[in-house]
């Protein structure tokens, strides 16, 4: 099914009639010719809004993923297909920046944005800075790690607040010693029953929603300053790749539940000292329920090594490198054999003690 071009919006600088495109490193719209910057209003009057199963037009939601989406680039006369749920991309025949009005974007629009912190060519230096900090990789690419492409990408997330309250129960079990009949070291087991109630304020609970990337990798990369937040502008957009949600309000909200309940259990289970968990279970409500819609800055990194393709994700504001990097399983080997080395001493000097 296709569908009417999408009215876009093209920014034009008023020295020169050039394209304007957000500069993370000057905070302000730069032109790409005569380098003039114009400022951008940064405002954090964004709130969050109550949660409802009506809080999203679902219809034109659905109506909008399904179509093609058609643009016509306002500096070159070139007509442009958005993929999938792009709202905003660069014109392939003359890189022009050209995103949907907002008018154009079906469903929810985005509340806030973390702008981008530091440039496509700065982002080169921060990756290769972090990732030689990182452990386990091969000596080989952490001297010298290769990049083929950056792309700087808004992530849409939704970010949930709730108040939850826990009731728990379980058994916890302790491993003990004792100088057996023999005069050797013996182990035993003791349990203790636990069980009780929770209550948590959840704040910012981060579900990614693109197709760019899962939220294995999107955590990988997090935490992201939401100091930072400010509200959504199409200007902070100007030259980066952005698509509306993949996923439902209310699907999202069901993995931030999980979110929610993952850290309940573990702050539940802080509170005791044990060995290991023999049984547990909890069971949760919520209330309060609140959700906004953001845009988090995002490098993917594409590179090939030793011809193999790879694809890892930077944060775009704290410079945060995430997983997909190749590891050095002799290093890895090397500190696993070091620490069963010493399980297996400490053991021994129990049982010889």
């Amino acid at each position: 099914m296709q569908k009417d071009e999408l009215k876009v919006n093209l920014l034009k600088c008023k020295s020169c009639g050039g394209n304007l495109k957000f500069s993370p490193d000057d905070k302000k719209m730069k032109c790409e010719f005569c380098r003039n910057l114009e400022d951008v209003e940064y405002k954090t009057t964004f709130q969050k809004h109550l949660y409802s199963s009506e809080a999203e037009d679902k219809k034109a939601y659905e109506k909008f993923k399904e179509e093609n989406k058609l643009f016509r680039c306002t500096n070159c006369g070139a007509s442009i297909y958005l993929n999938a749920l792009e709202v905003a991309k660069s014109c392939p025949y003359c890189s022009s920046p050209c995103v949907a009005d907002e008018s154009e974007m079906a469903g929810l629009v985005p509340d806030a944005i973390i702008p981008f912190k530091f440039s496509s060519e700065k982002a080169s230096k921060v990756y290769k800075q972090n990732v030689k900090k990182k452990r386990f990789i091969p000596n080989v690419f952490k001297k010298q790690p290769p990049i083929d492409e950056i792309k700087g990408i808004y992530i849409p997330s939704f970010a949930y607040d709730a108040d939850s309250f826990t009731t728990y129960n379980g058994r916890l079990g302790y491993n003990k010693t004792r100088r057996g009949l023999n005069g050797r070291m013996e182990t035993y087991t003791t349990y203790k029953n636990i069980s009780g109630s929770y209550t948590m304020q959840h704040k910012n609970v981060l579900v990614e929603t693109s197709s760019h990337i899962d939220q294995i990798n999107f955590n990988a990369i997090k935490p992201f300053n939401e100091n930072e937040l400010v509200n959504f502008d199409t200007k902070f957009i100007m030259g980066y790749s952005v698509e509306q949600y993949n996923q439902s309000l209310s699907a999202c909200k069901s993995i931030a539940q999980n979110m929610m309940e993952s850290c309940i259990k573990s702050n539940i289970l802080h509170m005791y000292s044990y060995d290991f968990v023999d049984r547990y279970s909890q069971q949760t409500t919520y209330s309060n329920e609140k959700f906004a819609y953001y845009l988090m800055p995002t490098y993917r990194i594409n590179f090939k090594y030793k011809k193999k393709n790879y694809t890892t994700f930077m944060n775009g504001q704290t410079g945060k490198v995430g997983t997909g990097i190749p590891l050095s399983w002799v290093k890895i080997s090397f500190l696993t054999i070091f620490i069963l080395l010493i399980v297996i001493s400490i053991i021994l000097a129990i049982y010889l003690s």
